[in-house]
Protein backbone atom coordinates (compact mmCIF):
# COMPACT_ATOMS: atom_id res chain seq x y z
CA UNK A 1 0.00 0.00 0.00
CA UNK A 2 1.29 3.01 -1.16
CA UNK A 3 1.02 6.43 0.98
CA UNK A 4 -0.99 8.86 -1.26
CA UNK A 5 -3.25 8.80 -3.63
CA UNK A 6 -3.00 10.52 -7.29
CA UNK A 7 -6.39 12.56 -7.48
CA UNK A 8 -7.46 14.04 -11.46
CA UNK A 9 -9.76 16.17 -11.68
CA UNK A 10 -10.97 16.51 -15.81
CA UNK A 11 -13.33 18.91 -17.31
CA UNK A 12 -13.88 18.87 -20.42
CA UNK A 13 -11.51 21.41 -21.20
CA UNK A 14 -8.70 19.48 -19.53
CA UNK A 15 -7.06 18.66 -16.38
CA UNK A 16 -7.51 20.92 -13.66
CA UNK A 17 -5.88 18.96 -11.13
CA UNK A 18 -3.76 15.97 -11.17
CA UNK A 19 -1.59 15.86 -8.30
CA UNK A 20 -0.61 13.32 -5.40
CA UNK A 21 -2.59 14.00 -2.35
CA UNK A 22 -2.70 12.38 1.09
CA UNK A 23 -6.89 12.31 1.17
CA UNK A 24 -9.79 13.27 -0.24
CA UNK A 25 -12.87 14.33 0.96
CA UNK A 26 -15.94 14.43 -1.55
CA UNK A 27 -19.91 15.46 -1.14
CA UNK A 28 -21.85 12.28 -2.55
CA UNK A 29 -25.14 11.92 -2.35
CA UNK A 30 -25.30 9.89 0.82
CA UNK A 31 -23.24 12.33 2.47
CA UNK A 32 -19.31 13.22 2.80
CA UNK A 33 -16.54 10.22 2.07
CA UNK A 34 -13.33 10.38 2.44
CA UNK A 35 -10.82 8.75 0.52
CA UNK A 36 -7.52 7.56 1.37
CA UNK A 37 -4.52 5.59 0.04
CA UNK A 38 -6.04 1.87 -0.29
CA UNK A 39 -10.00 2.75 -0.31
CA UNK A 40 -11.59 -0.09 -1.69
CA UNK A 41 -12.61 0.57 -5.33
CA UNK A 42 -15.72 2.41 -6.15
CA UNK A 43 -17.67 5.00 -7.99
CA UNK A 44 -20.19 7.47 -7.17
CA UNK A 45 -22.49 10.17 -8.11
CA UNK A 46 -20.47 13.65 -6.91
CA UNK A 47 -23.02 16.39 -5.34
CA UNK A 48 -22.25 19.99 -6.94
CA UNK A 49 -19.79 21.61 -3.98
CA UNK A 50 -15.73 21.99 -3.11
CA UNK A 51 -13.77 18.58 -2.62
CA UNK A 52 -11.17 18.78 -0.09
CA UNK A 53 -7.75 17.47 -0.97
CA UNK A 54 -5.20 17.49 1.72
CA UNK A 55 -1.46 16.97 1.19
CA UNK A 56 1.53 17.13 4.03
CA UNK A 57 -0.91 19.20 6.43
CA UNK A 58 -1.93 21.54 3.39
CA UNK A 59 -5.77 21.57 2.32
CA UNK A 60 -6.83 22.64 -0.85
CA UNK A 61 -10.68 23.06 -2.30
CA UNK A 62 -11.78 22.48 -5.36
CA UNK A 63 -14.83 23.57 -6.75
CA UNK A 64 -17.13 21.61 -8.96
CA UNK A 65 -20.77 21.32 -10.53
CA UNK A 66 -20.64 17.46 -9.34
CA UNK A 67 -20.42 14.87 -11.53
CA UNK A 68 -19.11 11.10 -11.10
CA UNK A 69 -16.35 10.56 -8.46
CA UNK A 70 -14.18 7.29 -9.32
CA UNK A 71 -11.46 5.03 -7.00
CA UNK A 72 -9.01 2.33 -8.37
CA UNK A 73 -6.09 1.52 -6.17
CA UNK A 74 -4.42 4.18 -5.50
CA UNK A 75 -6.46 6.67 -7.99
CA UNK A 76 -9.12 8.93 -7.81
CA UNK A 77 -10.72 10.28 -10.60
CA UNK A 78 -12.94 13.05 -11.04
CA UNK A 79 -14.91 13.71 -13.96
CA UNK A 80 -16.89 17.08 -13.94
CA UNK A 81 -18.42 19.52 -15.84
CA UNK A 82 -16.10 22.52 -14.94
CA UNK A 83 -13.73 22.63 -11.67
CA UNK A 84 -11.56 25.29 -10.10
CA UNK A 85 -9.07 25.01 -7.66
CA UNK A 86 -8.76 27.20 -5.08
CA UNK A 87 -12.54 28.13 -5.01
CA UNK A 88 -16.05 27.40 -3.97
CA UNK A 89 -18.99 26.71 -5.67
CA UNK A 90 -20.91 30.68 -5.87
CA UNK A 91 -17.30 31.87 -7.46
CA UNK A 92 -17.43 28.91 -9.74
CA UNK A 93 -20.97 30.00 -11.02
CA UNK A 94 -20.09 32.97 -11.51
CA UNK A 95 -17.08 32.46 -13.25
CA UNK A 96 -19.25 30.17 -15.52
CA UNK A 97 -21.94 33.03 -15.98
CA UNK A 98 -19.30 35.41 -17.21
CA UNK A 99 -18.02 32.63 -19.52
CA UNK A 100 -21.44 32.00 -20.89
CA UNK A 101 -22.06 36.00 -21.39
CA UNK A 102 -18.80 35.93 -23.14
CA UNK A 103 -19.86 32.83 -25.47
CA UNK A 104 -22.97 34.47 -25.92
CA UNK A 105 -21.40 37.59 -27.15
CA UNK A 106 -19.30 36.19 -29.48
CA UNK A 107 -21.81 34.10 -30.91
CA UNK A 108 -24.17 36.76 -31.50
CA UNK A 109 -20.69 38.85 -33.37
CA UNK A 110 -20.68 35.73 -35.51
CA UNK A 111 -24.58 35.70 -36.49
CA UNK A 112 -24.49 38.82 -37.61
CA UNK A 113 -20.88 38.53 -39.89
CA UNK A 114 -22.52 34.64 -40.93
CA UNK A 115 -26.16 36.56 -41.94
CA UNK A 116 -23.79 39.18 -43.83
CA UNK A 117 -21.75 36.53 -45.82
CA UNK A 118 -25.30 34.79 -46.30
CA UNK A 119 -26.67 37.88 -48.16
CA UNK A 120 -23.25 38.50 -49.88
CA UNK A 121 -23.42 35.08 -51.83
CA UNK A 122 -27.03 35.19 -52.59
CA UNK A 123 -26.55 38.41 -54.10
CA UNK A 124 -23.43 37.10 -55.93
CA UNK A 125 -24.98 33.92 -56.96
CA UNK A 126 -28.27 35.73 -57.86
CA UNK A 127 -26.25 37.77 -60.31
CA UNK A 128 -24.68 34.85 -61.95
CA UNK A 129 -28.29 33.27 -62.82
CA UNK A 130 -28.87 36.96 -64.31
CA UNK A 131 -26.32 36.49 -66.74
CA UNK A 132 -27.40 32.83 -68.27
Amino acid sequence: MTNQLQVEVLTPQGAQFDEPVDAVVAPLPDGWIGVLPGHTPFQARLLPGVVAVRNSGRQRLIATLGGVLSTDANQVTILTGAARLDADLPRLEEEIGQETERAQAVEHEAEKHFGWVYRALADTLSGRRRRF
